[in-house]
């Protein structure tokens, strides 16, 4: 069991070092790199600043669904397709909802 977990880790690490290559995850970890230090400092709620902190890695985990989703469409075809289309900007749209989600509670805890 305890082998399996860390296989499982592994694999994990290997999936974050490959994402990291990615411009938007990578874009992603930078703003983390300021939300993260602003959330922490600001005066505000613990409750608020909690949420800003887990807002803020669930962006990333939908970016991570995103980035799969987007490499298993190119898997199966590279030439353009419409179908392809619909669902690579359906999966992109989640995580620009999670985005607008961390920004409007990073304006209200600015005009908090």
């Amino acid at each position: 069991m305890i082998n399996k977990l860390y296989k499982n880790l592994i694999n994990s690490v290997n999936g974050l070092k490959i994402a990291v290559h990615e411009h938007s995850f990578f874009v992603e970890i930078i703003l983390g790199i300021i939300i993260i230090p602003y959330a922490l400092i600001i005066e505000i709620s613990i409750e608020l600043k909690l949420l800003i902190i887990i807002i803020y890695f669930i962006l990333l985990a939908s970016e991570l669904i995103n980035t799969s989703i987007e490499k298993l469409c190119d898997k199966i075809t590279k030439n353009y397709d419409e179908d392809i289309k619909i669902i690579k900007d359906i999966a992109s749209a989640s995580v620009f909802i999670i985005l607008l989600a961390l920004l409007f509670l990073i304006i209200f805890s600015i005009f908090s």
